[in-house]
This record gives structure tokens, sequence and C-alpha cells, in this order.
């Protein structure tokens, strides 16, 4: 999410009554913050720990989770590929964490 925040306004006239009309000339958009140095998991309403995968589907990255406390849910092969809003439409809502964190 890109931050607006306006230039320094100079009053470009001072009215009687304290009140100040100021004229704005430009607005600065930042510039996104780094990236953490440790990769992001994201943690389901389950305490289930959700991380970024390499593969990407529909244009949008792809989430598994590794280790799920289901027994039903292990098993042998490829997991289903979870794009984000899927994830946070069946088991939201997701917080995210920095990898390693407790």
């Amino acid at each position: 999410m890109k931050t607006i925040l306006p230039p320094a306004a100079t009053p470009t006239n001072i009215p009687s009554g304290g009140r100040r009309t100021y004229r704005v000339t430009g607005i600065s958009v930042l510039a996104p913050a780094p990236a953490a140095s440790q990769p992001t998991v994201l943690v389901d309403r389950d305490g289930e720990v959700w991380r970024e995968t390499d593969r990407v589907r529909g244009g949008e990255r792809v989430w598994e989770c590794p280790a799920p406390s289901d027994p039903e849910d292990r098993g042998p092969g490829e997991s289903y590929p979870w794009t984000l809003p899927e994830m946070d439409a069946w088991f939201g809502p997701l917080v995210e964490r920095l990898d390693g964190a407790a």
C-alpha cells in the first residue's frame, strides 16, 4: 500500500479570524519499505503455519502448509496450490509473522 503525504504547504493568504488557506503544490509518493530479510509466513485461525512457495497459479503466488496438524491433511504428493484470497476465505483471518518468530 502506497502512502501519500502532502508536501510542506505554505499559506497563500491569512484572512482575519485565524483561518488559513493553503495551496498544495504537489504530492509525493513514498517508496515501499524494503522487504524483510527473513521469509514471511502466515498463521491461520487454527494456528497452522503457511509458507509462500516459488510456484504461481493464475498470476498469484501459491502458499502451502508444510506440516498440517490434522493427519487427514497429510499425505504423499503435491498439495493443493492455495492462493492468498483462497486461504483468507477458507482459513482466515491470517496473521503475518517473520519466519522463526515465536
